[in-house]
């Protein structure tokens, strides 16, 4: 049996993502025709794209899905003090300071994100030891046990379709001489058309196959937030350099002003993950009780440039 192609595993992750417009991804790959380079492993990312090429290599697939299996374990850590810091009247810290279970439970989630940074670094992948109660990476929902776990696997992939979108517009600004002089100012660009591909019309794939919007639209968002995550774990400065925005930048395009409810799931995740990046960094922050929505805003704003 004929294994698929790069490009072929690349379009079906876009199209996985976005499925009302598969057929723009097709019209669009025939315009660009960008080739897909599978680059050997080394020390580092590999994730760039020209005009030509999108080129990344296996260990960055390895590291995204280790880190989205990880970021999933952020709600397990943070959400219950998340979903009751309102209706409580306690804040965050003090709601940490109660938990006699959160030590062991986000020790698990930073050493989850420390095999990641591991993974990175390693010259071999196979060199990097794999969480043991993680799964492989595979193609195959149906292959992942468990519902958590499959969650993981649906984010994980709107993530890394999100990131291949991404990697897609950097090759249509170029083809097209449209690349700004500014770095950022073009990775910002690639953001934003990746984000407005993946949620501008999935009003059509929500009413074709009977699903309620709101419901299509926070999952899309979960996977836009667990991106953001990914992304800010692999760039080589937490803050804006010369060629990337900060990670606060980063989070405001693809999260604020999400048209949801208050009381969405969304919401508890990016505030969950939100949280996560400000224990990881050892940030102080000590916000008032609040609901998900106000504290995901409130933690935005937050973050340091």
């Amino acid at each position: 049996m004929e294994l698929p192609s790069p490009e072929d595993i690349i379009k079906a992750l876009m199209k996985g993502a976005t499925p009302e417009r598969s057929d723009e991804i097709d019209t669009l790959w025939v315009k660009y025709h960008p080739k897909v380079v599978v680059a050997d492993d080394g020390p580092g990312i590999t994730l760039d794209a020209t005009k030509e090429r999108i080129k990344f290599n296996p260990k960055t697939m390895e590291v995204f899905w280790l880190i989205g299996f990880s970021g999933w374990r952020a709600i397990e850590c943070y959400s219950p003090h998340v979903v009751l810091s309102a209706p409580c009247g306690k804040t965050l810290t003090d709601l940490f300071d109660d938990d006699s279970d959160l030590p062991e439970v986000e020790r698990d989630y930073k050493e989850k994100l420390a095999a990641a940074r591991r993974l990175i670094a390693e010259l071999d992948a196979g060199a990097a030891p794999w969480p043991e109660d993680l799964p492989r990476p595979s193609s195959d929902r149906n292959a992942i046990a468990g519902p958590q776990y499959q969650a993981a696997f649906d984010l994980t992939s709107l993530a890394v379709a999100f990131t291949f979108l991404h990697e897609f517009r950097h090759v249509m600004l170029d083809f097209d001489d449209q690349r700004p002089k500014d770095r950022k100012e073009e990775e910002l660009q690639a953001d934003v058309w990746a984000r407005e591909f993946m949620t501008v019309k999935l009003g059509d794939y929500a009413k074709a196959h009977g699903h309620n919007y709101q419901e299509v639209l926070s999952k899309r968002s979960m996977g836009l937030a667990l991106a953001a995550l990914i992304l800010h774990e692999i760039t080589p400065q937490h803050g804006g350099n010369f060629d990337y925005f900060s990670i606060k930048t980063r989070l405001t395009t693809l999260l604020y002003n999400t048209p949801l409810s208050d009381d969405d799931h969304f919401w508890r995740f990016a505030a969950s993950l939100l949280v996560g990046i400000f224990r990881q960094r050892h940030l102080a922050f000590s916000p008032p009780p609040m609901a998900a929505r106000a504290l995901a805003e409130h933690l935005l704003n937050e973050l340091p440039d």
